[in-house]
């Protein structure tokens, strides 16, 4: 008589307990196996997706017969969640190249945009992990990346260039060139957009994609198309200089379909086609970066610098919006800058519309390689690449704290702006350079 077994039950294990798994031993692993039976090996298992979306974002694969895929991983207890969860149906799963669970079913896993995400198996990871290091994994604690992981990832680099410092001192060295390299490919994008339109319209883009922060980047940058630069200090000069803000606040949220009582816009003044409230991510977005708390931030950073319609020779004529931070590049002052990208709290509330350590970002990510590129055909010494080599620490992100750690980078080695940006430079090219 033949002796059925019964499959092991599935272990109960909630989806963080799995996260934290992924994230301490897929890339220790030799090897997965698609459901098609395909060789998968996991060079990064991405940084944890904090918003709506996928639970790792810009993992970095090795996949038999495509070579390197970059993309996001999202990870189920059993296959079948993926359709239950509703991500089927969802663009912002669209990014996914790896789907992984613990049970696994016949069937694919469909994107939302028609295209299918390749499957493997967490039981691997089950495996790999002993007792000890799972109880680790469920009270949050994380061991550091293996040495073969921090290993392959140097690999990647050394073959574009970037060799890993023998010693302490090379750090920084290494830091401040891959800085220099993101400020010059920010730079060359800028003198790109300039080729094609006016130096207000081009900064006014940066700062508005800028202000879209993770989740609203591409609705900012159509917002800033739809309501162009020109259009709104045409419409909001004539107005006293306190009134500007909200008249700039108003246009942009009707442009943005966030406020469609505001009325039309003007004819003849350029505004482009108003955008849709169901292109704007809210979904798990904190209300102080609400589209609507960011469209009023940017109105508020603006309105100063909307020219007058005429001259006044006792108030004198502000400059334009690109003359007039240009102006305060050359001062060579990083608190200055600063002090003019921040917005203090608008009446009623309690945070700053934009604070100064997004004012810091905004300046070293846009206005210093944006006044770089008005003035520069490449690396030469401009003021705004002395300010970016003297501008102070800016705050950490999920991006520049992972790098370090995946890379091994020592904690102290990224003490400057211009070496946080050179993270996010080694970062880019280990998500294969796009």
């Amino acid at each position: 008589m033949t002796i059925l077994r019964e499959s092991p039950p599935l272990p109960d294990l909630p989806e963080r307990l799995l996260a934290r798994l992924w994230r301490q031993r897929a890339a220790r692993q030799q090897e997965f196996r698609t459901d098609a039976g395909l060789r998968v090996r996991v060079l990064y298992p991405g940084r944890p997706g904090l918003a709506a979306g996928p639970d790792f974002r810009d993992a970095l694969l090795e996949v038999e017969g495509l070579g390197r895929v970059r993309g996001d991983v999202e990870l189920h207890r059993r296959q079948q969640d993926w359709y239950a969860h509703g991500h089927a149906a969802d663009p912002n799963y669209n990014g996914v190249v790896l789907h992984a669970a613990l049970e696994l079913s016949p069937g694919v896993t469909r994107l939302q945009n028609g295209g299918q995400a390749p499957v493997i198996s967490l039981a691997a990871l089950l495996n790999a992990a002993d007792d000890d290091e799972a109880a680790a994994a469920a009270a949050g604690q994380e061991d550091p990346p293996a040495a073969a992981e921090t290993a392959a990832l140097w690999s990647i680099l050394e073959r574009q260039g970037w060799l890993r410092p023998a010693d302490a001192a090379g750090w920084g060295d290494l830091l401040d060139a891959a800085g220099d390299a993101r400020f010059q490919r920010k730079s060359a994008w800028f003198r790109r957009l300039l080729a094609e339109q006016p130096p207000e319209q081009t900064l006014y883009e940066g700062l508005m994609e800028a202000l879209g922060y993770r989740a609203n980047r591409q609705p900012f940058l159509k917002l800033a198309a739809a309501a162009p630069w020109a259009a709104l200090a045409q419409e909001a000069a004539p107005y006293p200089p306190a009134e500007r803000a909200a008249v700039l606040e108003r246009r942009l949220l009707q442009r943005a379909g966030l406020a469609p009582a505001a009325g039309r816009a003007p004819a003849g003044l350029g505004y482009g086609a108003p955008l849709t409230a169901a292109e704007w991510h809210c979904f798990r977005v904190r209300p102080a970066n609400h589209p609507r708390r960011r469209i009023a931030g940017a109105a508020r950073l603006l309105a100063p610098f909307i020219p007058e319609t005429r001259f006044i020779p006792e108030k004198g004529t502000p400059p334009g919006l690109a003359a007039a931070l240009t102006a305060l590049v050359a001062a060579g002052r990083p608190a200055a800058l600063t002090a003019a990208l921040t917005v203090a709290a608008a009446p009623g509330e309690k945070t700053a519309s934009i604070g100064p350590a997004r004012a810091r970002d905004l300046a070293v990510n846009v206005v210093l390689p944006f006044c770089h590129a008005l003035t520069a055909a490449g690396m030469e010494n401009t003021p705004a690449l002395a300010l970016y080599h003297a501008f102070g620490k800016l705050q950490d992100n999920e991006i520049t704290r992972e790098t370090a750690s995946r890379l091994s980078i020592p904690a102290n080695a990224a003490a400057t702006a211009r070496r946080q940006q050179g993270l996010l430079h080694l970062h880019r090219l280990l998500s294969g350079g796009v």
